[in-house]
């Protein structure tokens, strides 16, 4: 038992030495750490005052250069109204031109211009200062040709404005129209100088189940109903007629502009002057043969004349 005491008192010594050693170690690790605490806590603060106050510098810097370099509306104060001043007055003068387009364009007022350029599809013309278009389907009342828009450079031309969007910026003329209209009023002209009764000449255009349309000179029609070419029933006017044929016809109607024709009048016409003719010559035979005791029945005989 007394070589066990020694033993136990140098572990008890051991042991006490290495719990020393650890309070040591453990004190001094504390120390460090709040130590490189300390300091990063300075370093932080110090870095955000350098940063505030480079920070706060950029700012003025900033803050002066914009002041002296970035212009405010009142540096354009004169311009602006200038500017504005130029636009309303060149808007009021557009409108103008258009105000006047569009009274052409309600009222239907012919117009002359003439011919700019030729564009695809058609050509340009001028009207109180703006730029016009004339597709070419109505330049004419005649087909034109792309190749042939060029030849329509510098004509004048009478025409109504079928178009008219300013919001577009849009202006569409028609000469068509305008050759149209008058085409009509010349055949409406010559058709007044045609009276019932009329007995002419003309030309058969087109041939159609109910009749016949027969030109009568000056781009006039009239109308042969198939009823009115012949006192025998005609079954189509084909049958009796061609076209290009020439015919004697004569006016039986006009009504609304549209001519009546009928060749059948001229056959009963025909037919009673033959009788006249012949009731003529008997009356003259009589009268030169001085045969009193001639009967009638003799005379007509003699004559040709039938009685029914």
């Amino acid at each position: 038992m007394k070589k066990e005491v020694p033993s136990i008192m140098a572990e008890e010594i051991k042991n006490e030495n290495v719990k020393t050693e650890a309070q040591k170690a453990a004190e001094n690790v504390a120390e460090d750490l709040a130590v490189t605490a300390g300091d990063v806590k300075d370093l932080a603060v110090a870095a955000a005052a350098e940063i505030k106050e480079k920070a706060t510098a950029a700012a003025e810097t900033v803050k002066k250069v914009a002041e002296e370099k970035i212009p405010s509306m009142d540096d354009f104060k004169d311009e602006l109204e200038a500017s504005f001043k130029k636009h309303a007055n060149a808007k009021r003068v557009d409108m103008s031109k258009w105000e006047k387009i569009l009274d052409d364009f309600e009222n239907k007022n012919t117009i002359q211009v003439e011919i700019a350029e030729a564009v695809k599809s058609g050509v340009t013309a001028t009207v109180n200062g703006l730029r016009a278009f004339i597709p070419a389907s109505k330049l004419s009342l005649n087909f034109i040709k792309e190749e042939e828009l060029k030849d329509w450079i510098g004509k004048k031309l009478n025409v109504r404005v079928i178009t008219a969007e300013p919001e577009n910026n849009k202006l569409v003329l028609s000469a068509r129209d305008v050759l149209r209209e008058e085409q009509e009023k010349v055949k409406e002209e010559k058709a007044a100088k045609i009276q019932v009764g009329l007995v002419t000449e003309g030309t058969v255009k087109t041939l159609k189940d109910y009749g016949a349309f027969v030109d009568l000179g000056d781009d006039i029609q009239g109308l042969l109903h198939v009823s009115e070419i012949s006192n025998k029933r005609v079954k189509s006017p084909s049958d009796v007629l061609k076209e290009g044929q020439t015919v004697q016809v004569q006016v039986i109607a006009i009504k609304d502009g549209k001519i009546s024709l009928s060749m059948k009048a001229l056959e009963a016409e025909k037919k009673e002057r033959k009788e006249k003719e012949e009731r003529d010559d008997f009356r003259a035979n009589y009268k030169e043969s001085g045969a009193a005791t001639a009967t009638l029945g003799d005379l007509m005989k003699k004559n040709g004349i039938k009685l029914n």
